[in-house]
This record gives C-alpha cells, sequence and structure tokens, in this order.
C-alpha cells in the first residue's frame, strides 16, 4: 500500500484500476479504512483509477492527537495534487462523505464530480456517537462485534437478510487491519465535534450526487436532502431497500448510478468541446 506526506501527515492509499483512467477517490465512513472498501472499489476500477486512503486517525495514515475536518478536507485535496491530477472527483461514503463535502469546499476547482453517500450537513459529533449518547452506551469500551449488534437497528434496511448482514460484516472485518484504541476513537469523535459544512455547501461547483437509504437511521434521508438544497444543482436518491449500510446493501445500483452520473457528464463535456467552433486565427 503506497503513502504519502501531505501537510507533515503520512497519508496511505490503495489504487484500483487502469493508470489512465479518470481518477476518483473513494473515502471510507468512521473507524473504518480503505480496504473495507476493495468491493465497491474494485467495482469502480472497471471505469475509473480508484484512488482509496486510509482518512487521517484512521487506518495505516497518521494518528495525530488532535484534528479537525478541515485537516481531513485539506489531506484529500493534497493527496489529489500529489498524485498529479489537476482534479479528480470523490465518492465519500457516511463520515467519508463529509471528509469529501469539505475538500469541495476548501478547493472547489480541485474537484470535478462529488458523490456523497449517506451525507448530513453538521452535528455535535459524530452519528454513531450521537446514537449511543441518546441510548446511554459507551462505545468507547466496546469491542467492534458489540458495537456493531448495538447499531443494528439503525444500520440496515428490513430488506437485508441476516445472512447478507453477517455476510457483509464479516467481510468488513476481515479487512480491518489496524484495531483502534479507545484513545484514538476519541480522537476521531472530537475531530467531528460541532462541525458545520453548511456555510460553504452554496460554494462547491462540481456536479453532486447525493444518495441516501429510506431506513437509514444515523443518517436519515431529510440530512441527505438537507445537503442536496444546499449544493446549487444537486441531484439527490433515496434508495429504498437500504440503511446506513448502503454502500454495501445496494453496491450494485450504487456502482450503475455513480458510473452514469460521473461519466455521462465526462462523455458530454466532450462533445461540447469538440463542438465548440475553432477560434478565428
Amino acid at each position: 500500500m503506497p503513502e504519502l506526506q501531505i501537510d507533515g501527515n503520512t497519508i496511505h492509499y490503495e489504487e484500483h484500476g487502469e493508470a489512465g483512467s479518470p481518477p476518483l477517490v473513494l473515502v471510507h465512513g468512521l473507524y473504518g479504512e480503505a480496504a473495507g472498501l476493495a468491493p465497491i472499489a474494485q467495482r469502480l476500477a472497471r471505469r475509473f483509477r480508484v484512488i482509496a486512503p486510509d482518512a487521517l486517525g484512521h487506518g495505516l495514515s497518521s494518528h495525530p492527537a488532535e484534528f479537525g475536518i478541515e485537516d481531513q478536507g485539506r489531506a484529500l485535496t493534497g493527496l489529489i495534487a500529489a498524485l498529479g491530477y489537476d482534479k479528480a472527483a470523490i465518492l465519500g461514503i457516511s463520515m467519508g462523505s463529509y471528509l469529501a463535502a469539505q475538500a469541495a469546499i476548501l478547493e472547489p476547482a480541485r474537484i470535478s464530480g462529488l458523490v456523497l453517500v449517506v451525507p448530513k450537513a453538521h452535528g455535535l459529533t459524530s452519528s454513531i456517537a450521537a446514537y449511543a449518547a441518546r441510548k446511554g452506551v459507551d462505545l468507547t469500551t466496546a469491542t467492534p462485534e458489540e458495537t456493531t449488534a448495538f447499531l443494528a437497528e439503525v444500520l440496515w434496511s428490513p430488506y437485508t437478510s441476516q445472512e447478507r448482514r453477517d455476510e457483509i460484516l464479516a467481510a468488513q472485518l476481515a479487512a480491518q487491519r489496524v484495531v483502534l484504541t479507545p484513545e484514538e476513537r476519541a480522537g476521531i469523535d472530537r475531530s467531528l465535534s460541532g462541525f458545520d459544512l453548511r456555510p460553504g455547501l452554496a460554494t462547491i461547483t462540481a456536479p453532486t450526487l447525493i444518495v441516501s437509504g429510506r431506513a437509514d437511521g444515523l443518517n436519515p434521508p431529510e440530512a441527505g436532502q438537507e445537503v442536496a438544497r444546499a449544493i446549487p444543482g444537486a441531484r439527490f436518491e433515496v434508495y429504498e431497500h437500504s440503511g446506513h449500510q448502503l454502500a454495501s446493501e445496494e453496491t450494485d445500483r450504487l456502482v450503475e448510478d455513480v458510473e452514469e452520473f460521473l461519466q455521462g457528464r465526462a462523455v458530454r463535456e466532450v462533445r461540447e468541446t469538440a463542438e465548440e467552433p475553432a477560434e478565428h486565427q
């Protein structure tokens, strides 16, 4: 797994697909890692050069004592630049959607397309931490298995069978390389404390697709719709058979929608450029 130094931090990332394909940065969710997104990354790699980083505080990237969502956004735009791209599309899932949106706010011209999956625009902390606080549960002492069991009622659609849930979770656990300490999880939660993207969403210029799951109990469709209303020209979709695990529950549909949204626009841009009249000498 390659790595780069961005603003004094080490950013580990994985790459999938042909080097000459359009670049797409794929950003995981809370407490996750790039390796956990391999199933969707490999499918997207049919059309894109997928770059999947470990976010700050996660996986094999740097785990600073203190960092914030703007640091995460700068790490993403810095990664795009360091890899030699003028611009790239970003797809962020859950927490990754906050970081992707922040990157598009910080450097609008660096982002060619934006896909936000199960997003929200603001929060006092992460959606998981907020839900645990409402339920009176201390997740800092819980194992990944205990956390997953506690979150079952808000993560999944009723259309997703228990067998399929177990299969998804087993794959995610098998891909995990770094077990975060309670202190590291607390640091990640602090990085999201009081984040608010709303003042900057209107400055995003990239074509944006926002996708929410009907049964999402953490970031419900209303949260996604709030984001969509704030970003000029954003397209909003609700997947009826998904919860917060949308990227795993309806992977095929998501990949198809991302390909159509990002590549369809790219094809139109090339066609429009070709049809422009040549300048007179």
